[in-house]
């Protein structure tokens, strides 16, 4: 049971970055925080969704990279939270 809930815990850890969202470091999470519009709403990948809401408004070759980098840091995350739960990364 001990393992279970470590693995629970870290998995949870592994969702978060330590630079947090742009613009908002304070928020780690890179699965779901608030939305960067409304304080009482909340989002699911919220980097990835200011990044897309950003890249619409500029439409410029970086800033749709940047959506790219986000997706890529929502994915790292995931998997490291998949090895996590399967005991290969601890």
């Amino acid at each position: 049971m001990r393992e279970l809930n470590d693995r629970l815990m870290m998995a949870e850890r592994a969702l978060t970055d330590r630079d947090g969202l742009s613009e908002r470091p304070w928020y780690k999470h890179l699965i779901y925080g608030p939305s960067k519009y409304d304080d009482y709403g909340s989002k699911s990948f919220p980097g990835v969704d200011d990044a897309i809401d950003n890249a619409k408004k500029l439409n410029t070759k970086a800033s749709w990279e940047n959506v790219q980098h986000q997706i890529w840091r929502v994915s790292r995350a995931i998997r490291h939270a998949s090895l996590v739960l399967k005991g290969e990364l601890i």
